[in-house]
């Protein structure tokens, strides 16, 4: 008989919700690798008791429930969960055989609701020891373009406000778990590097003719936000987050760059670093893929971003000397109208990410 716990048999499966504080189950099974972190907090009262080992009983703290997990080839269809986890919104396509993701994050009031997102984690052991955490949101996401031209990778830092087990007297999960019928898609479409164009310009407008050609080696995007939890005594017994309110959102662009006219000299990316005052930027990543999503469609993502430069560092490509440009997402509230658009065209549909009142 095998020892039960596999590792190769553990899934990740989410579920996006409709409303805060009420989870739900898994709409979709991913290819994630990485495992929660489910710290009770529990605590040793710091008491006089005439003994040098711990005797009072400890108290249970509100607990903190993360997910670290990672993505080694990310495709199109797992694009959505990225950017509703982090900017929210609880945007639905539009389409139909090809879908259309548009996700325009506010950087000011009204402010953009988070969506919330219910996470089953679980092996063959999921009868017994299956978790269930709600109101899902990613801390933080690092999308990486790596060196070679292959498929992007993702890190992500998911946070949520409550868990569950069915390995728990105290705190079964609602609805039961794992959500049983979900398998992972076996033929995804996925986001190479060597289907993206980089455009930078000095405006908006002016970016479908800013292409920065045999320069670019590899990049990284990480997008950040902060949340203050609340929890409200309102007699329902559970440290659960009762509600959540957004407080920043930040996004970092680090291009590694060969030395070109576009990115070194006068006039150059690294003149517009090198200056006396800030310089905007527009940047866009326009990435087509040869697959199509239906009929003569490609699968396709755009990200188009208002930056600023405010670091250069010197690194190596092999023999050659390049530059590493970092720049942060500014917010422009004049014809750009905002600090990041991302459309993406897929063939996910709203219930497979989950509802979120659909």
């Amino acid at each position: 008989m095998a020892v039960a716990g596999l590792v190769r048999l553990r899934k990740h499966q989410f579920g996006r919700q409709d409303a805060f504080g009420t989870k739900v189950a898994a709409t979709r099974a991913y290819p994630f690798k990485g495992v929660p972190t489910t710290d009770l907090q529990w605590t040793d009262p710091d008491v006089d008791v005439g003994a040098i080992v711990p005797t009072v009983a400890p108290q249970r703290g509100i607990g903190s429930f993360a997910a670290s997990l990672t993505d080694p080839q990310l495709a199109y269809n797992n694009i959505p969960l990225l950017m509703e986890g982090v900017f929210g919104g609880n945007v639905n396509p539009t389409g139909g055989a090809v879908e259309t993701w548009v996700h325009t994050p506010s950087a000011v009031f009204p402010l953009d609701d988070p969506s919330n997102f219910t996470y089953e984690f679980f092996d063959d052991t999921a009868s017994d020891d299956a978790f269930q955490f709600g109101d899902g949101i990613l801390d933080s996401v690092q999308i990486t373009g790596p060196e070679g031209l292959g498929a992007l990778t993702t890190s992500m830092t998911w946070r949520f406000g409550s868990a569950a087990s069915n390995t728990s007297t105290d705190s079964p999960p609602s609805p039961a778990v794992p959500t049983a019928g979900l398998e992972v898609d076996q033929n995804p479409t996925l986001v190479y590097l060597k289907d993206m164009g980089l455009y930078i310009a000095s405006t908006a407008a002016g970016l479908s003719g800013g292409q920065v050609m045999n320069a670019l080696h590899t990049f990284d995007m990480t997008i950040t936000q902060e949340n203050d939890d609340k929890r409200f005594a309102n007699a329902a017994q559970t440290f659960d987050v009762s509600d959540r309110s957004r407080t920043g959102l930040a996004v970092e662009l680090a291009l590694t760059l060969a030395k070109t006219s576009d990115t070194v000299g006068t006039g150059s990316e690294s003149d517009a670093w090198f200056s006396d005052q800030a310089v905007d930027r527009y940047i866009r990543l326009d990435f087509t893929s040869l697959v199509m999503a239906s009929g003569a469609t490609p699968y396709s993502w755009q990200i188009d971003q208002a930056m600023r430069y405010y670091t250069r560092t010197e690194a190596d490509s092999a023999g050659n000397a390049v530059i590493v440009l970092t720049a942060h997402a500014f917010y422009d509230g004049g014809t750009f109208d905002g600090f990041f658009k991302s459309t993406v065209k897929n063939t996910l549909h709203a219930a497979d990410l989950g509802s979120a009142a659909s």
